[in-house]
C-alpha cells in the first residue's frame, strides 16, 4: 500500500463525495484522484522518474494536495518547503535535496531565474496561478492523459524528504517512506476516530508533516471532507467553523489562544466541533484551561517529531484528560525512557525518550553520520526528555540540549515555563540557561507581557519562588514584545539564548 493507492481506493468507493472544499469550491474524491494522476503522469512525460525529488514551495492549496497524493504514482519524492523562508534558505534545501523540479508560487517567479543560476541542475519550474514569462504554469500538469506508466512502487519506497526547521542548526532532510506515512495514519485513526460525515478544518501548513497526516491522510482514510483556504488568517478560524460546520481541527497552541480571545470578543456558533487537537509545540496550562472555559470542547495533546513521521503518543479524548500529558504511546509504537547509562529509568523518573516502530524515519538525507547518531540499535534517540506515570502516560519535560545545569542541579525549562504560563500578566514565556562563572549556568525567563500588564522582573521572580524550589527560579527576567517563532509556532529557543548569551556580564543576578 502507498499513499497513491490509498487515494485510488477512496476515490473508487466514494466517487463524487467532496474530499476538499477550498475557499468554497468543492473537489470530489474522483476529481482529486484524477488530478493527482495527471500531475504525476505529466511530470513523468517531462522526465521526472522514480527517486527524483520535487521541491514544493507552496502555501495550503489544492495543487499541494495533488502533488502530495500523486507523486507516489511515479515514485517521485515530495520535498515540501515553507514559502516564508528566505531565498537563501530555500536555495540550500533545493541544492541539498538534489531536486531537479520546483513548484512554487507566482509571487516567487522573479526568484526562479536566480535559483537556476544557483542550482544549474534545476530542469523544471512550474508556477501556480498565472505563471510568468519563460516559466511553465502548473496548469500544464493538469492536462488530460491517456496512459499511466506502470512503475512498481512499494510501501518501502521513499515518499518524501522533510527538512527540519533548523532550530538546532542547519536543516536536515528526514527521509520518510510510504510505510512511515500510512503506518502513522492508521495509528492516529485509533485516537482521532473520524467518519465520512466529519469535516476537518485544515489550519496547519501543509509543508509540515503534522498537517500532511492529520489534515490530509487521516481524513482521506476516513472518507471525510477537508476544509481549507489559500489565505489562512487566525481571525478567520471561528467564522470558518461556523460557516462550514467543521467537526475536527488540529492547530498549534497559539492558535487556540487567539480563538479564545476571538470567542470572548465576538462569540460564534462552534457547536459542530466535537474535537480539537494540539501539537507541534508544548501546550501551556493557561491555554488548555482557557480552551476548556471558553471554547468548551475536548482538546487532546500529542507528541511527535518529524524523525518519527508525525505522532508517537497521543491522548485519547475518551480517556480522562490529563492536560500535562501527551498520552500513552500509539499502537505499534514502543517508547523507552533511558538515563545517561542507556538503561531504562524507573517510572516517574526523567530520561531521554527513545522510539521504535514503523514510523521511524529511514534516515537523514545524505548525512550518514547524523543518522548513526540518532538511530542506534533499532531505536530513535529523540533528544527529548520525558517520564512515564504509573498508567503509562507520557509527560514531556523538555529538550536534552535545553536542560540547564546550575551548580550540578538539573533544571528543566518546561517546568519553569509551566509555572509562568499561568501567572497573571504573562502571555508567553521561554526559559533558557545563560553562562555564569560561579554556577555554570543561571536561569533566564524571557516573557511577553499580556496587554495592559505592568509586570516587573521582581514580580516574576517572586511568583516563581512561591511555586518552585529556589534553585529552579529565574535569576534574570527579560521582557520582549514578541518571542521569535518558527513557522509552526515553536519558540526559537536557540535564537533567544544567543540574544542573551552575554546577559550575566551586562548585569548582576537579582
Amino acid at each position: 500500500m502507498t499513499i497513491t493507492h490509498l487515494l485510488e481506493e477512496r476515490a473508487c468507493s466514494l466517487k463524487d463525495k467532496a474530499f476538499l472544499i477550498c475557499d468554497g469550491e468543492e473537489y470530489s474524491y474522483t476529481l482529486v484522484n484524477e488530478m493527482a494522476n495527471r500531475v504525476a503522469v505529466n511530470l513523468a512525460a517531462r522526465g521526472v522518474k522514480k527517486g527524483d525529488k520535487v521541491l514544493i514551495v507552496l502555501g495550503n492549496c489544492v495543487e499541494f494536495v495533488y502533488l502530495m497524493l500523486g507523486l507516489g504514482r511515479i515514485g517521485a519524492l515530495m520535498v515540501p518547503v515553507n514559502p516564508l523562508l528566505k531565498p537563501q534558505e530555500i536555495a540550500y534545501i533545493l541544492d541539498n535535496s538534489d531536486a531537479e523540479t520546483l513548484v512554487t508560487l507566482a509571487d516567487f517567479a522573479p526568484l526562479c531565474e536566480h535559483a537556476k543560476k544557483l542550482v544549474p541542475r534545476l530542469k523544471h519550474i512550474f508556477i501556480t496561478g498565472d505563471g510568468a514569462e519563460g516559466l511553465d504554469c502548473f496548469d500544464v500538469l493538469l492536462e488530460p492523459v491517456s496512459e499511466f506508466p506502470a512503475i512498481p512502487i512499494t510501501a518501502e519506497d521513499e515518499a518524501a524528504i522533510i527538512y527540519t526547521s533548523g532550530t538546532t542548526g542547519t536543516p536536515k532532510g528526514v527521509v520518510l517512506t510510504h510505510r512511515n506515512y500510512l503506518s502513522n495514519t492508521r495509528m492516529l485513526m485509533h485516537v482521532i476516530p473520524m467518519a465520512p460525515d466529519d469535516r476537518f478544518l485544515m489550519v496547519l501548513p501543509l509543508f509540515h508533516v503534522n498537517a500532511q497526516l492529520t489534515s490530509v491522510l487521516v481524513p482521506l482514510s476516513a472518507g471525510a471532507t477537508v476544509i481549507m483556504t489559500r489565505k489562512f488568517a487566525p481571525l478567520s478560524i471561528l467564522p470558518f467553523i461556523e460557516k462550514y460546520r467543521a467537526t475536527v481541527m488540529s492547530a498549534v497552541p497559539t492558535i487556540y489562544m487567539v480563538m479564545c480571545r476571538m470567542m470572548q470578543a465576538e462569540p460564534r456558533d462552534i457547536s459542530s466541533i466535537r474535537l480539537f487537537a494540539s501539537g507541534a509545540a508544548p501546550l501551556p496550562e493557561s491555554i488548555y484551561l482557557a480552551t476548556q472555559e471558553i471554547l468548551k470542547k475536548p482538546l487532546i495533546m500529542g507528541y511527535g517529531l518529524t524523525e518519527a513521521t508525525c505522532a508517537s503518543a497521543v491522548a485519547d479524548y475518551r480517556d480522562p484528560i490529563r492536560w500535562d500529558s501527551v498520552g500513552p504511546p500509539l499502537r505499534y509504537t514502543s517508547i523507552r525512557i533511558v538515563g545517561d547509562d542507556g538503561f531504562e529509568v524507573p517510572v516517574g523518573e526523567v530520561g531521554e525518550i527513545l522510539i521504535a516502530g514503523p514510523t521511524v524515519m529511514k534516515g537523514y538525507y545524505k548525512d550518514p553520520e547524523a543518522t548513526a547518531e540518532v538511530l542506534k540499535g533499532g531505536w530513535l534517540h529523540t533528544g527529548d526528555l520525558g517520564r512515564f506515570d504509573e498508567d503509562g502516560y507520557l509527560y514531556i519535560v523538555g529538550r536534552l540540549k535545553d536542560m540547564i545545569i546550575r551548580g550540578g542541579q538539573n533544571i528543566y525549562p518546561a517546568q519553569v515555563e509551566n509555572v509562568l504560563s499561568v501567572m497573571p500578566g504573562v502571555e508567553e514565556c521561554c526559559v533558557v540557561g545563560v553562562h555564569e562563572e560561579r554556577w555554570g549556568q543561571e536561569v533566564l525567563a524571557v516573557v511577553k507581557r499580556a496587554n495592559g500588564s505592568a509586570l516587573s522582573e521582581q514580580d516574576v521572580i517572586e511568583y516563581c519562588r512561591q511555586h518552585l524550589a529556589t534553585y529552579k527560579c529565574p535569576r534574570f527576567v527579560e521582557f520582549m514584545d514578541e518571542l521569535p517563532k518558527t513557522a509552526t509556532g515553536k519558540i526559537k529557543k536557540p535564537e533567544i539564548a544567543e540574544m542573551f548569551a552575554d546577559l550575566v556580564s551586562r548585569r548582576k543576578p537579582s
